[in-house]
Formats: C-alpha cells, structure tokens, sequence
C-alpha cells in the first residue's frame, strides 16, 4: 500500500500542481497488526535473463576449472564466447565498450582464465548481456540456465539440487505439445528427461546434449488456461462513529528526504538574494553556529514545517554540517565557482582543446547544481559522456592530477 502510494504523478491536479500525499484506506488495521516499517529500496537493478545464464556460465567455469574438469571447462569457455560474440556491435552500451568486448572474445585469454579476466567476465561483461537480442529465445535461455543448474548440481555431487533440477525439467518437457511433428523428432530426449536411470547417472555431457536437441522446440509448450474461479465478494460495512483517521510516516528515507528537500529548497529560494548567511553558504564559506540558529529563525517565520536541522536525521552516520547539507540542496552561486574555475586557468596557464573547454563546463555546472564534487565523481556520469575513461581520458596526467588537486581543494573549501 505504501508503495503504491508514494508513486510520483506530476500535474495531477492541473499544471504544476503536483501529487504531495496519499490516503490509505485500512479496513483491517493492518498497520496496527504489522506496525509496518518497510526496508530501504536498494534500487538494485533486476539482472535480465541472458545476464544471468552468462554469469552461471562463467562460475561453472570457475569451479569446473578448480576441480580438474577441463574438458568441461573448456565446453563451457566455448559457449561463454559465444554470448560474448552474440552482443549487437550497434548496441550504444556495446560501441562504449567495443574494447573490452574485443579482448574478452579471444579464446586463448578466456582458456587462461586469470583472476582479472574472470572479474572483467562477471563486473564488467555481465551487465552487457541486458543489450543481448533474445527475442524469441526466452524460453531456449530459460531451459539453459535450467541446465546448466543441472550441470553444477552434478559437478559437485550435491543429491538435492541434482533431485530439484530433476523435478523441474522433467515438468517442462512433459508440458511440451507431443501432438507437434518438430517435438515428436525429439521424443528420445523427452523420454530420456523423463528416465530417473537418465537422472542416476546424470553426466555434463549428457545433459549438454538433452540441451542442445530440446532447445530448438522448448518454446512448443501446451496451451492452456486454468479455469476461472468465481469472483469473491466481501461486503464491508461503514460505521461512520467508528472511522479513525491517522497520520503516520512513510519510513521510506529516500522518500521522506526527497520531499523535505523540496520543502527547504522552495522556503530558501527566495531568500538567495537578501540573506547574508545564505549567500556564504552558496559562496562555499563557512559559518558560524550563531549564524546558522539565525538563518534557522528566519526559515522558521516563511514557513513554520521547515526547521533546518532536521536534516541531520536523514545522515545520522555523516560528519558534516547542516550547511554542507545545506549547500547540496541549494547549490553554489555561479558568480562564485566561474571566478575560482578562471583564477585557477589563470594560474595555471591552462591552454583547452574544445572537448576539454566542455568538460571544465560541465563541471562548473555540476558544481553549481550539487553545492559539492568529489575526485572519484569525475570518472563517472556525465564525465563519461565525453569520454569512457572519464578526466583521464581528456587531459594528460600532470593535467588530470592538476584539475583533480584542484577539485579536492575545492571541496575541502566547501565542507
């Protein structure tokens, strides 16, 4: 319930007059019953299905390898380059990474499988596969994963995951439409999915070869729909002397901040051009505790909810202030950050190409925007916009340590 709530709906009530609550009807007391305190979304991305399959790939690979399995080390090394070869060269994610697509393609890297090659395989060639073409093939990947947890189960000897694999494929081909002349070329391998001797002796090879025959007709499954069962209907009875009304918080942080900061940003705009305080906070200069109290007062009487130490309970385990929590909400002035970023060219005798122009741009930018800048965000988004490798792939390294130094200074300043 609380999830659906908190979905955004902007200009729901007309233009610029967005969602800012919702009502939870609760017949039962459910939040009485549970006292529900949902976890933190950790807002992992769902791996797809071809990631998946190619990281069970590579782990049978590992561990085939770890106990002196080589001829099955070296089938499942074939296949792996295999998914790596199937990615689309036009993919945007896949051009951004052609190098490493090339390197990792060669089969004398992969049969060496060094440390390094295995983490590039899982960190960086994983999450690739999501831009693999399956259309169609769903099912063919679903019976490979399916197989290939067969396949380990076997490996290393584990009876109970070898009797679960068992259960769930002989249910899949018995579900297969027998009636199809394309299944019925395959009824030996049907019936030998189906075979607990098949399963007693159940080898790599085996299996490998029930996968490769059944992949091209797993998808010829029968259809059928269960029958409909009859709607329930449950009549509720509204006592009007016995309706509660109640207010309680979401316990979702991020989105009890997101709407706070909305709040604090909206009561301080006003106040960039007249309030001294604010103006050295947006400087990047520190202020006093006196200072603060005082500008906490003035929020106070422009909007009574908003009370600007509150926002230390959303970072209960950070050290800085409430001014630095402060500027990441309100920003710097540009004023400021385009005469730091000048005197520091000035300084430095700097000399840009175009690219570099706009990197340094892009960073003023970001700057003004977050109130703050970290050395490690120059590797990442929207740098790598510009170039894969981030500041180090625009600037030689005396020049990337040089804008890097600075950037550091900048943000000890800041904080």
């Amino acid at each position: 319930m609380v999830g659906r709530g908190t979905r955004l709906c902007l200009d729901l009530f007309g233009l610029g007059q967005h969602k800012s609550k919702f009502l939870i009807f609760d017949h039962w007391g459910n939040f009485d019953y549970f006292e529900m305190d949902p976890d933190e979304d950790d807002s992992k991305p769902i791996k797809s299905l071809s990631e998946k399959l190619f990281e069970a790939r590579v782990n049978f690979a590992d561990a085939a390898l770890k106990k002196g399995e080589i001829d099955q080390f070296e089938k499942m090394i074939v296949l792996i380059k295999q998914d790596i070869d199937a990615l689309n060269d036009n993919s945007i994610a896949v051009k951004d990474n052609w190098q490493l697509k090339q390197n990792l393609s060669r089969i004398q890297l992969l049969n060496q499988f060094a440390p390094e090659t295995k983490t590039q395989l899982l960190d960086n060639m994983a999450p690739l596969m999501q831009w693999r073409n399956i259309v169609g093939q769903s099912e063919a990947l679903k019976l490979d994963l399916d197989i290939l947890v067969a396949q380990a189960a076997v490996l290393v000897k584990n009876a109970p995951a070898i009797a679960s694999s068992k259960i769930a494929l002989q249910e899949k081909v018995r579900n297969l439409s027998m009636n199809l002349s394309q299944v019925r070329r395959q009824s030996d391998e049907v019936k030998k999915i189906q075979d607990d001797h098949f399963w007693d002796n159940a080898n790599f090879d085996g299996l490998e070869q029930s996968r490769v025959n059944l992949r091209p007709i797993i998808h010829l499954q029968k259809k059928g729909y269960p029958p409909l069962k009859p709607n329930t209907v449950i009549d509720v009875t509204e006592i009007v002397g016995e309706v509660k009304y109640g207010e309680r918080k979401t316990k979702i942080d991020s989105v009890d901040y997101e709407i706070y900061r909305q709040e604090v940003e909206k009561t301080l705009t006003p106040l960039f051009q007249t309030d001294p305080v604010l103006q050295k906070i947006r400087a990047g200069q520190p202020i006093t505790a006196n200072e603060l109290s005082a500008l906490n007062a003035l929020v106070h009487t422009q909007n009574p909810s908003v009370d600007l130490y509150l926002l230390k309970e959303f970072y209960p385990d950070s050290t800085v202030g409430v001014d630095q929590l402060l500027r990441t909400i309100v920003g710097m002035d540009s004023a400021q950050v385009n005469q730091q970023f000048n005197q520091f060219i000035q300084q430095h005798h700097v000399n840009l190409t175009a690219i570099q122009q706009r990197f340094l741009n892009l960073l003023q930018q970001e700057i003004c925007r977050k109130g703050q800048m970290t050395v490690a965000a120059l590797y990442d988004q929207p740098f790598k916009s510009l170039h894969e490798d981030g500041i180090d792939g625009l600037f030689q390294n005396e020049q990337a340590s040089l804008i890097a130094t600075f950037v550091a200074g900048f943000t000890v300043v800041n904080n």
